[in-house]
């Protein structure tokens, strides 16, 4: 991985929270999105937009950006293309304690953030995921067959203000599948209890 774009300037502070965005060509469309999660989370944070390839549009917002977001870094993901290694690649550069995972579309809700901070579930699990934002269900079955309360912090989905999504549904619907069978199993396993 290669960090850029103001990780010499914030070297010196340790953030608490690391927000980390996969990107992929986004372009000026991520400026919103950096400016609302800058203002609206409280804790000391770094932002890590994470991008495959340097020609990637997103990267020149980020560098121009660096200079008036405290704590913005650009990060080139070299684990290989996707987001799922993007995740990965702006997992190993972040520098907080917490991390958090966050859609550079501006579906996810800033505000929630600070709400979000308290918890500690990353420390205790292994992250099996091999494609996208099926991470968050992994996490979220790990969490309850764990027996670790599962909250829901209430937020809003915004569909994107600008730019096309990436998501493919062909593509990642059997990697989300593989973890709703094992939440089912080991749910239907607890409900049949010690035989």
């Amino acid at each position: 991985m290669t960090a850029t774009a103001g990780s010499a300037a914030d070297a010196g502070a340790t953030p608490e929270l690391s927000i980390v965005l996969p990107v992929y060509n986004e372009g000026e469309a991520v400026e919103p999105v950096l400016r609302a999660l800058h203002a609206a989370v409280s804790a000391p944070t770094e932002l890590l937009v994470v991008w495959d390839f340097d020609g990637d549009t997103t990267r020149p917002v980020v560098e121009r950006l660096a200079a008036e977001l405290p704590g913005l870094r650009g990060v080139r993901n070299d684990l290989g293309r996707g987001v799922l290694n993007a995740m990965r690649a702006g997992i190993a550069e972040a520098r907080g304690s917490l991390v958090l995972i966050s859609m550079a579309d501006g579906s996810d809700e800033p505000a929630i953030v600070d709400a979000m901070v308290g918890r500690d579930f990353l420390e205790s699990v292994t992250i099996e995921s091999r494609a996208g934002f099926e991470l968050a269900l992994e996490l979220t079955v790990k969490a309850t067959l764990a027996g670790r309360r599962v909250a829901e912090v209430p937020t809003t989905w915004r569909d994107r203000a600008a730019g096309e999504s990436n998501f493919r549904l062909r593509q990642w619907l059997p990697h989300y599948l593989r973890w709703y069978g094992l939440a089912m199993r080991g749910r239907f396993s607890r409900s049949r209890g010690p035989g």
